[in-house]
């Protein structure tokens, strides 16, 4: 499973890898997680790291044009 999950770490274009770090760095278990980056927050609700990265990695993206070289957080603000 470990080589599944580098193969396609390997595969992520820029902000992907942006977004799979970001979510990689702040998770910590279920619950409410915040996603900030330059004045945009948003909350998203978790029980894995799969879906967080899913959740985020689809609404940065449709920021990413204006916005893709900016910093992203994403950190649990409420445990499940």
């Amino acid at each position: 499973m470990k080589e599944c999950i580098l193969k396609q770490i390997k595969e992520m274009n820029r902000r992907e890898r942006k977004v799979f770090e970001a979510c990689y760095n702040g998770w910590y278990l279920s619950g409410e997680y915040r996603a900030v980056f330059f004045g945009h927050e948003r909350r998203f609700e978790a029980d894995s790291i799969h879906q967080l990265y899913k959740d985020v990695e689809a609404w940065f993206a449709s920021h990413a044009e204006n916005h893709g070289n900016d910093v992203l957080l994403v950190k649990l603000s409420k445990a499940a």
